[in-house]
């Protein structure tokens, strides 16, 4: 489960992250309970961290506290690596981080853009500042579009409000999506800062 801090330097809730013992932000009372259960494991990435618990636990929260969060070197992609699926409780895909991994697997040339250039692009661990490697997460908000398209498309499963996913088909099915429209993963919102900058980037190098 996702135990998300969004630990970066300027971060208007910013705080020192401690993987033992630094909450969650925004991420719900579940994962919360959850990173505090006995036997959970949570991995060490400052600003995208996950809990586990069971038989991978130490595998898939491997990786340094500077791997990037979402991207080469985290949960994600050892959970994507070992066959993962994902389970959406009451949510739709506009909660699936796994969606962000997709993007930068797919070598979309703007994951180094951050959400927040206020944020800054480092963190604070117990250890002292981190540098965190330049591949970020944008905005997930037209993620939900995916719902149904997934469904359809064999490798999702609706179970009445909640959702299974393939997590290896669905990553390979948006590297597809994106290596024919370069820009489907961002919203339209003019007033999104991280879309409007990426949308931007793949403008400027002829890709829209």
């Amino acid at each position: 489960m996702p135990t998300f801090t969004y630990c970066y330097l300027n971060h208007p809730r910013h705080r020192v992250y401690d993987r033992n013992s630094t909450p969650g932000v925004l991420n719900g009372i579940l994962s919360e309970t959850f990173r505090t259960f006995p036997g959970t494991v949570r991995s060490n990435n400052p600003t995208y961290s996950v809990a586990v618990s069971g038989k991978y636990a130490e595998l898939l929260t491997s990786g340094s506290a500077d791997n990037a969060g979402l991207g080469h070197g985290s949960s994600y992609e050892n959970a994507f690596k070992k066959g993962a699926h994902i389970l959406l409780l009451n949510v739709g895909n506009n909660r699936n981080s796994m969606l962000h991994y997709a993007e930068i697997a797919s070598g979309v040339p703007y994951n180094d853009i951050p959400f927040r250039e206020s944020w800054g692009r480092n963190a604070l661990t117990v250890n002292g500042e981190m540098h965190l490697i330049p591949e970020y997460p944008a905005c997930s908000e037209e993620f939900s579009k995916f719902d149904g398209e997934f469904v359809r498309m064999g490798f999702a499963q609706d179970l009445g409000g909640s959702m299974l996913i393939d997590a290896t088909d669905m990553v390979r099915y948006i590297c597809g999506r994106i290596a024919v429209e370069k820009d489907v993963m961002l919203c339209h919102d003019i007033k999104c800062e991280p879309c409007r900058l990426r949308r931007e980037r793949l403008k400027s190098m002829g890709l829209l």
